[in-house]
């Protein structure tokens, strides 16, 4: 067979390779190549139509019979590249988790190419080729061979028991690595990362330590759509499900109100794809929101979901891979990561709260999940259809112009009213005490009230920790991080100062460290105060406080949420996370301790976030057969923010928002892409940014900058900010032309939603 160069790319932040492959390689399969002396895992991506002169390798062997990636999403790949300014390596983990295609370099003997330690399953499924993908009656039968029969893959999980005062060092080793990884690995990842034999799991399984388990669903099999057909469709639902149009490429934005049944149109447009042979891409933003809509998706279409999101460990991420590359699963629900997930013959995408920060990704490479899903289904020719209560007004404008169909829900099911939103001004409320206010007595008597009749509230701060930064009340010295151009965070909880940015922290000193003074005082107040605030007044009450401080280990927020639904808490405190398309059966108050906190960044989306963060929590309030009242606590009451928000009127807000940006020049008028420069000081930044600017020569940019960040130091980087104003084909022209070096010191984001 004859030899053509080929382009192989590795899991690695490199270009593709060449090496010499037989001739129809089908792009997408993984080979196994020299790289120097060593042994590496690639995809390959085609011929190399320009090769280099110098000889070429022959690459080691073919691991695959068919692409683990489809056509349409290399295609998809291969625009992200270009449009974010990145390597098509730099997406391959966020489609092929590393158990598939490895980093580390291969072994001779290929071992550790393989998809788990023992490759009997693997060999057996891909065997089958392209066959399971025509022929999903077989798994029954594949579930019989000798090969997949019990042969999932083994996963080490913690017991959760204390850990004994003396273990091994290399028992040691083994529990902190489960530790590190949300307490469950793959057996071969964790012992090949440990560096240990079988025994030592073994000794831990006898201490009761740990447990060792037979993933054995990973290939579960197709069962009949369920029977969880109980709600019966309004006739605006009904409207909106069948202006959806199957089978071809359009853009939808579904806005309905708070509670108005957005995820039973999104279940009646599913039913129908997956009846139609297609398979669903359901995108969320958070991984809180997965738990309750996997409940409801499992009873609707049992056996035929896949998940993927950070929160699962690698035996989960491994598993549900599996099931996509075999197409054992046609609705897989994921985050910002999963419109890159291999899934085939896709009939429809689902964007969830489109409107969400969380699809944006702030790490590089900086992709944004729901333009990416848009760009999908054009590539995929099906319907996307974007939900939310309070659409981005990048979204809304492209519906109002007609470029995306607009579908609405103005209602709540009957029965179920919006809920009565009042405002408290804090001004009136301090003129009142002549004190720092938390409560002010309108949401204390609504708070006193709701606990006589047995019913929850939730009370929302934006902010963690105790107290806001420690302040010396003699010479005004702010206690700083020493790496970031921040405050330090004061957690009573283990008494500490930390930096929310760079992880620092530090016990509290007796006295100023610039005057010698001992006047330390604290300022501003976060959810730990809230909460023990809270405990002072309610001291019989059940207190929850969900916010990042108390939801790190694995589970803990979806337990949360679990003892919130179940009536097993009376008061729930917590930051944002809490207002994202939960529903509390029981919640009929939502107070808002400081409403207009988000206005006070300097950011022109600062308004649209905080009029979304309002509804949205807002919307928790309700939601069953009991009346909803929401409290806003504010300086700002004559804000439109907060006057919008009082209304609950998207419209009002999007009328009065959208001229602003237009005179500014701010999207959706115009389009952003924001280069930064870090370096240990701020003279080599700026000098990196100013050598930049003078090589741009692209008509109809307008060019701001260079300028401090927001935040001018992070981990003792110094950042500094130069922001293009222009068209898309402008922008992506100085992409073409300037390149940037992935070594250098500056970085872009293209459609940037962050600045600090």
């Amino acid at each position: 067979m004859e030899l053509v160069p080929t382009r192989v790319q590795l899991n690695r932040p490199l270009p593709p390779l060449t090496y010499l492959a037989p001739e129809g390689l089908p792009v997408g399969v993984r080979v196994r190549v020299k790289v120097r002396n060593s042994l590496a895992v690639g995809l390959a991506m085609g011929l190399d139509l320009a090769p280099p002169a110098a000889k070429l390798r022959p690459i080691e062997a073919v691991l695959d019979p068919f692409p683990l990636l489809p056509a349409k999403l290399r295609e998809l790949q291969a625009f992200a590249a270009r449009y974010y300014g990145c390597l098509e390596a730099h997406l391959l983990p966020l489609s092929l988790p590393p158990s598939v295609l490895p980093h580390w370099e291969a072994d001779e003997d290929g071992q550790r190419l393989s998809i788990h330690r023992d490759r009997g399953a693997w060999a057996v499924l891909a065997d089958l080729g392209e066959a399971w993908h025509h022929e999903p009656a077989i798994l029954p039968t594949l579930l019989h061979r000798p090969a997949l029969r019990g042969a999932g893959f083994t996963e080490v999980r913690l017991t959760g028991a204390p850990h004994p005062p003396r273990v091994s060092p290399a028992q040691a080793k083994v529990l902190l690595l489960l530790e590190e990884a949300g307490g469950a690995l793959m057996e071969p990842e964790l012992l090949a990362s440990a560096g240990v034999g079988a025994s030592v799991l073994g000794t831990l399984e006898k201490r009761g330590l740990v447990a060792r388990m037979k993933r054995v669903d990973l290939l579960s099999q197709h069962r009949e759509i369920g029977a969880d057909r109980s709600v019966v469709l309004s006739g605006e639902q009904r409207e909106a499900v069948e202006a959806v149009a199957l089978g071809t490429f359009g853009v939808h934005l579904l806005q309905g109100v708070t509670g108005s049944g957005k995820t039973e149109v999104y279940l009646a447009l599913a039913e129908r794809v997956l009846a139609a042979g297609r398979r669903v891409l359901w995108l969320v933003p958070e991984v809180g929101l997965t738990a309750r809509l996997l409940d409801r998706l499992d009873a609707r279409f049992p056996g035929r979901i896949a998940v993927g999101h950070a929160g699962l460990n690698a035996g989960e991420k491994q598993g549900d891979v599996v099931r996509l590359l075999f197409n054992g699963a046609d609705l897989f629900v994921g985050v910002r990561n999963a419109v890159l997930a291999p899934l085939r013959d896709i009939g429809l995408i689902i964007v969830d709260e489109e409107h969400e920060g969380s699809y944006k990704s702030e790490e590089h490479p900086r992709i944004h999940a729901r333009d990416l899903a848009i760009k999908r289904a054009q590539i995929e020719g099906c319907p996307v259809l974007l939900g939310s209560a309070t659409p981005s007004l990048e979204s809304w404008q492209a519906a109002k112009s007609g470029k995306y169909q607009l579908l609405r829900l103005r209602e709540r099911p009957v029965g179920v009213s919006l809920p009565r939103v009042e405002i408290v001004d804090l001004r009136d409320a301090y003129r009142q005490v002549r004190r720092k206010v938390i409560l002010a007595p309108p949401l204390m008597q609504a708070l006193t009230e709701t606990l006589a009749r047995g019913e929850q509230a939730l009370l929302l701060l934006n902010r963690r920790g105790y107290e806001n930064f420690w302040m010396c009340r003699a010479c005004g010295k702010t206690l700083g991080c020493p790496h970031c151009a921040i405050s330090l965070t004061y957690h009573r909880g283990d008494y500490r100062l930390r930096c929310h940015l760079c992880g620092h922290e530090t016990v509290p000193p007796e006295a100023c460290p610039d005057c010698g003074a001992d006047h330390l005082r604290g300022v501003g107040e976060g959810t730990e105060q809230v909460e023990e605030h809270l405990n002072q007044l309610f001291p019989g009450a059940r207190i929850l406080r969900l916010d990042r401080d108390t939801t790190r280990r694995r589970g803990s927020f979806e337990a949360g949420l679990l003892a919130a639904e179940s009536g097993e808490v009376d008061i729930l405190v917590g930051t944002q996370m809490l207002a994202k398309g939960h529903t509390f059966p029981g919640l009929t108050l939502v107070g808002v301790i400081n409403a207009d906190q988000g206005l006070k960044v300097a950011d022109f989306r600062a308004s649209e976030r905080t009029f979304q963060l309002l509804t949205q929590v807002a919307g928790r309030a309700g939601r069953a057969d009991k009346a909803g009242r929401v409290i806003l606590q504010t300086y700002s009451p004559e804000h439109p923010a907060i006057v919008h928000a009082l209304a609950q009127d998207f419209e009002g807000f999007a009328a009065s928002e959208l001229p602003f940006r237009e005179g500014l020049g701010y999207p959706p008028f115009t389009a952003l892409t924001l280069y930064r420069a870090e370096a240990d000081t701020a003279r080599e930044a700026r000098e990196a940014l100013d050598a930049f600017r003078q090589r741009l020569a692209v008509p109809g940019l307008r060019v701001l900058g260079p300028l401090e960040a927001p935040v001018p130091r992070i981990r003792d980087q110094w950042r500094l900010h130069l922001l293009l104003k222009g068209s898309r084909g402008a922008l992506s022209e100085v992409l073409a032309r300037h390149p940037l070096d992935p070594a250098g010191p500056i970085s872009l984001d293209r459609d940037p939603i962050q600045f600090g």
